[in-house]
């Protein structure tokens, strides 16, 4: 005979609870072992990672000062000058390609020769008549130049200048305090930059109605 106060599968208020009893399935000291030990891996690889793609500040930060780091990180506008014996229009690199690379290079301590540091000018480099060269190919490429960084909105720093001497690979602050020397790897990049934008604007010039 039929219990009439049996509850139905479909009165069941958890009609699956057997699966959650399934022998099959168990959680183990050593399953819970490894989870964790796969979530610590995890952490460590994202913070290694991080780590390695942080620019290392410490030496420019001694070099440049707080306030040329913070324009180089977030200055707003950044124009190129000519310099010495250099003669080309002004170029706002501000949307120009590449300007991140620029940033990184002057902001990196592993970009610099730290042992050259000497309590000159980067402009004392500089001659007059250094450009002067019958070499079409050396007349393309700037060899003294004037960074110009500002930040016209926020005004989170005072107008920031960098002089840099491509043709030796010294760069300093504009005001003549220092300079330090660029490492072999990172001068020629440089120079295939400015070549590149000097160059473009150059002939935008030139092309003008």
């Amino acid at each position: 005979m039929t219990q009439l106060n049996q509850p139905s599968s479909d009165d069941d208020p958890n009609p699956h609870a057997d699966k959650y009893n399934d022998p099959r399935v168990q959680i183990t000291r050593r399953g819970i072992l490894m989870g964790v030990a796969v979530l610590v891996v995890a952490s460590i690889t994202a913070g290694l990672s991080i780590y390695a793609r942080k620019t290392p500040l410490v030496e420019t930060t001694k070099f440049w000062g707080p306030e040329t780091i913070t324009a180089l990180q977030l200055g707003e506008r950044i124009q190129l000058f000519p310099r010495g014996g250099d003669d080309f229009p002004r170029v706002e690199l501000t949307t120009t390609p590449g300007l991140g690379h620029l940033r990184r290079a002057l902001l990196d301590e592993r970009n610099f020769d730290w042992d050259s540091v000497e309590s000159e000018s980067v402009a004392s480099l500089w001659t007059a008549d250094q450009n002067a060269s019958d070499d079409a190919e050396a007349k393309e490429v700037p060899s003294s130049v004037q960074l110009r960084l500002t930040d016209p909105t926020a005004h989170r720093f005072d107008t920031v200048e960098i002089d840099i001497d491509l043709a030796g690979g010294w760069v300093g602050p504009s005001d003549g305090s220092q300079r330090v020397r660029i490492n072999d790897y990172v001068q020629p990049k440089l120079r295939n930059y400015f070549k590149t934008v000097v160059n473009f604007k150059q002939r935008r010039y030139d092309d003008r109605d």
